[in-house]
């Protein structure tokens, strides 16, 4: 025999053996193999499973924090729209009061109310809205004031006093 058809038987005897070792392995393994077949499928299943259902609750928590938003940006337009008509009410009752000072004032309220409104640390937050909640205070008080028979005076003192730190 030559080297070459010796390759030749060689290279065949080789492919042989390992097809059927192969076979033979299959065979003796096709339970096992059936089983994660099985188990890949159940696992793809599943997998699809919790996706949707991550979607879905992605979905809603993306609409319930639209709505959220609306409900927030509402009210935030409700309590500029109170603070408009707190200054309006200012420039009524303190007619001579000079109306920079009521924009001013107004202006110290708006930007209060931002401050509490978008603050991104809950602690800086609920103290903002305690400084709001109080000059809105001492600004009823004020007014509360001339209403109630008191002496009239030209301006809201204690509004002032609180904007200039003297009051807290």
């Amino acid at each position: 025999m030559s080297i070459p058809e010796n390759i030749g038987k060689f290279i065949s005897k080789l492919i042989h053996t390992v097809k059927s070792e192969s076979a033979d392995w299959q065979k003796a393994n096709q339970a096992d193999l059936d089983r994660l077949k099985e188990e890949k499928q159940v696992a793809e299943a599943e997998l699809r499973q919790r996706l949707e259902l991550m979607d879905i609750r992605f979905k809603e928590e993306c609409r319930r924090t639209r709505m959220e938003e609306e409900r927030q940006t509402e009210q935030f337009g409700e309590f500029l729209a109170s603070i408009d008509e707190m200054k309006a009410n200012m420039l009524e009752y303190y007619g001579t009061m000079p109306k920079p000072l009521a924009l001013m004032i107004h202006h110290h309220a708006a930007e209060l109310l931002k401050e509490a409104w978008h603050s991104p640390d809950a602690r800086e937050r609920l103290q903002k809205q305690t400084r709001f909640t109080s000059l809105m205070l001492t600004i009823t008080e004020d007014l509360s004031d001339l209403g109630s028979g008191g002496a009239p005076k030209a301006l809201p003192e204690k509004t002032i006093a609180f904007i200039q730190n003297k009051l807290e």
